[in-house]
């Protein structure tokens, strides 16, 4: 299930999986992929290293709570740098 939703609090993010677990509902979500400038040398890039699950508590939705699994993507860098973005900013 590949889906964007506007979700509280989160912008422009693929759900990519919805589950009932208990009394919480687990939102398995991503972002788009796009270019991010390397914080060593300032270099703009798109090569993915790789991803890593990332447990993120979130608000209540339709009076539930709410857990975030976000895939966070890791990037390489030409210069040998690996970084990732902030999960909820750009």
């Amino acid at each position: 299930m590949n889906s964007n939703m506007n979700i509280p609090g989160l912008k422009d993010v693929n759900i990519e999986k919805i589950e009932e677990v208990g009394e919480r509902t687990a939102l398995h979500v991503s972002l788009p992929r796009k270019p991010h400038k390397c914080p060593a040398c300032g270099a703009m890039t798109t090569k993915i290293h790789d991803y890593r699950i990332q447990k993120i508590k979130h608000l209540k939705w339709f009076e539930r709570l709410t857990v975030l699994f976000y895939k966070r993507r890791r990037y390489a860098c030409s210069c040998g740098k690996r970084f990732s973005r902030h999960p909820l900013r750009g």
